[in-house]
């Protein structure tokens, strides 16, 4: 006997983690979202397993560390579009050890043999998750589930009708809006999709020089910027150049890449995720959103948290 009814307000990737998590949880789960794949956040995200831009660290932690381990169980299905790779994550000065050290593989520390003026590098394992694919399979596994769709925008959520017991936002950016949240921003980010048979990742996730070089299966991201408070939806040549030219500092071998197509998304930032329960109208509404740049580092940790707080 089903738990319940929920309403999952928001179909980006932790919408959808959040949906598998309490429908496998035995609730009868329905997602409303004024736009869907191919049109959300999350189809233009990079996207890979890094803790970037969100906070709080104790809590970001754990929620990235389960994610890990779903994502890398994942990765041997092909179907999901998850794959482990060799990774390394470029400094200009010494760095202390990052706090997830032990969440990846294999991690290391290099000093010799680094690109331009870096003088030191993380090497590590972790996962890449192309998004069309990922969330391709992600919505057949909410659909195998039982799980129902329907377009649909909200202005409040206390409009929401009383044949759902539980209500749960992953709204976004949009909480901003919806909530009167001043504490969420939006923090534009851009990439270039690009032509390379180039394996293994590179990141430089200093915000100054904040470079990504993501491989896929038949093409690769070049990233990125992360402009705080820039609501702009539109590509910039300006940024491109800028992105070209950081990531060749790490790979000077990108120096006549083929561009295919330039994309822009807005992470959802907030000074710290919100992820807790409130009473409205008499239902709990769960609010999970805020995961900046994190968005599918964070997605089934805290998934498994919001299942939590609808059996408390």
């Amino acid at each position: 006997m089903a738990k319940g009814n929920c309403l999952v307000v928001g179909a980006g990737v932790n919408g959808l983690s959040t949906a598998i998590r309490l429908l496998e949880d035995n609730w009868n789960v329905v997602i409303w979202s004024a736009n869907f794949s191919p049109n959300t956040t999350s189809d233009v995200a990079a996207a890979l397993w890094y803790p970037f831009l969100s906070a709080p660290v104790e809590k970001t932690d754990l929620w990235g560390a389960k994610t890990y381990e779903i994502l890398k169980d994942l990765s041997a299905k092909p179907e999901t579009g998850i794959e482990m790779v060799q990774t390394f994550e470029y400094f200009r000065e010494p760095q202390e050890n990052p706090s997830w050290i032990d969440t990846v593989e294999n991690f290391e520390k290099i000093t010799d043999d680094l690109p331009g003026d870096y003088v030191e590098c993380f090497s590590f394992i972790t996962s890449i998750i192309e998004m069309p694919v990922y969330l391709r399979w992600i919505y057949d596994e909410y659909e195998k589930l039982g799980g129902k769709m329907q377009k649909k925008e909200i202005t409040n959520f206390s409009e929401i009708s009383d044949e759902f017991d539980l209500i749960v936002n992953c709204t976004g950016l949009d909480s901003g809006k919806l909530l009167d949240d001043k504490e969420v921003y939006p923090i534009r980010g851009q990439v270039l999709r690009v032509k390379s048979d180039i394996k293994e990742m590179h990141l430089d996730q200093q915000i100054p020089t904040l470079a990504y070089i993501v491989p896929r299966s038949n093409d690769m991201i070049l990233g990125g910027v992360a402009q705080k408070d820039n609501w702009d939806i539109s590509s910039n040549s300006e940024d491109s150049e800028f992105i070209l030219k950081k990531c060749r500092e790490i790979l000077p071998d990108l120096a006549d890449i083929e561009i295919i197509e330039e994309l822009v998304g807005l992470r959802p930032g907030r000074t710290a995720v919100r992820l807790d329960k409130e009473l409205i109208s008499g239902r709990p509404l769960i609010h999970n959103y805020g995961h900046g740049g994190s968005g599918v580092t964070l997605s089934w940790g805290c998934a498994d948290s919001v299942v939590e707080l609808a059996n408390e």
